[in-house]
């Protein structure tokens, strides 16, 4: 019988061997068997990620995180986290979120999150979240989102939104949504919407597809974000941090949002070519979700603002400011439509396993 306590690493070569080890072993494991016929199994939560090395092959499980390195295959299921490097493959499914580096080929589904960088491929279905690097490479469908620097390529299918940077190319086809900036080049098909903010570069557009631009004025904006007002005020929103019932901002966390009370910054920039000046920073509801995704303590408050007050950054993604605004309410994540839920039951599900742990 090993003393896992006395040992710093451990290297498996049989699934019996992975499954012996107790979840709080406080060293390294590596792994070092598995075909993709017959995959090692991961289904502990360890204190370090699991190492893959070789040509291994995983499934991962529950909350499980791994290393994959070689030309390693990992498949992820439930929450899982997977960092892959140099060749390795990795089929993420449910929630689980991946980084991969090096020429890695990662198809996600089921509300995934993946990071790719240097040269890696993703296929994206079912609301999965893609940030792809350098020259990666991207099928978008489903709903997925993407965000594309550097050179990057996608090409999104259905109602797959992509923000593509710097010299990207993008096909669209579909209903997707596309905000081009840089050199970008975008061709788009079906429904598509292409948002033009490019310095130079192309779009070409068939069938539905349309080009639309960034809203100058609070009236524009209103109308393009459908922003419920009453010509004098208007209803924005925030995220923030929410910790022990108190709203905290991301930015200053010695800033509080207090329900019913107005809140005003100690300075304002009103130079509409700073995009991220002094001031509160609001916008609109699907900006704040996507801004907080990644927080597991995200809340989204509904402000009350004079429309006359707010500024409008030239470069502006969505988010705008203001000097002063009043909190109305926070507003249930299972209000914000789709994504709201698939954010509010991810956060449930952190919650339940840091209560577990």
């Amino acid at each position: 019988m090993k003393d896992y306590s006395k040992l710093e690493e451990i290297t498996v070569k049989t699934q019996e061997e992975l499954n012996d080890i107790p979840s709080d072993f406080q060293g390294r494991i590596y792994i070092e068997f598995g075909t993709f016929w017959e995959r090692a199994v991961i289904s502990k939560k360890y204190r370090y990620s699991v190492e893959a090395r070789g040509n291994s092959s995983v499934v991962a499980r529950g909350n499980s995180s791994v290393v994959a390195w070689g030309n390693s295959s990992v498949e992820a299921w439930e929450n899982s986290s997977v960092e892959a490097w140099e060749n390795s493959s990795v089929e993420a499914r449910g929630n689980s979120s991946v980084v991969a580096r090096g020429n890695s080929s990662v198809v996600a589904w089921e509300n995934s999150s993946v990071v790719a960088r240097g040269n890696s491929s993703v296929e994206a279905w079912e609301n999965s979240s893609v940030e792809a690097w350098e020259n990666s490479s991207v099928v978008a469908r489903g709903n997925s989102s993407v965000e594309a620097w550097e050179n990057s390529s996608v090409e999104a299918w259905e109602n797959s939104s992509v923000e593509a940077w710097e010299n990207s190319s993008v096909v669209a086809r579909g209903n997707s949504s596309v905000v081009a900036r840089g050199n970008s080049s975008v061709v788009a098909n079906g429904n598509t919407q292409i948002v033009d903010r490019l310095v130079s570069g192309r779009i070409e557009i068939t069938g539905n597809a349309r080009i639309v631009y960034m809203p100058k004025t609070i009236d524009e904006y209103c109308a393009f974000y459908n922003i419920k007002h009453d010509k004098k005020k208007g209803v924005f929103y925030k995220c923030v941090h929410k910790r022990e019932d108190k709203y905290i901002s991301d930015h200053d966390r010695g800033f509080e949002y207090r329900i019913g009370e107005k809140v005003k910054s100690d300075s304002f920039d009103n130079d509409v070519k700073e995009d991220c000046g002094r001031g509160i920073h609001i916008a609109y509801k699907a900006w704040v979700l996507d801004y907080g995704r990644n927080w597991n303590d995200l809340a989204i408050l509904e402000l009350e603002v004079d429309l006359d007050s707010i500024i409008i950054p030239v470069n502006s993604s969505g988010k705008i400011r203001c000097p002063e605004a009043k909190v109305i309410r926070e507003v249930p994540l299972e209000e914000c439509g789709t994504y709201g839920r698939i954010l509010a039951a991810r956060i449930k599900k952190t919650e339940t396993t840091s209560k577990e742990d």
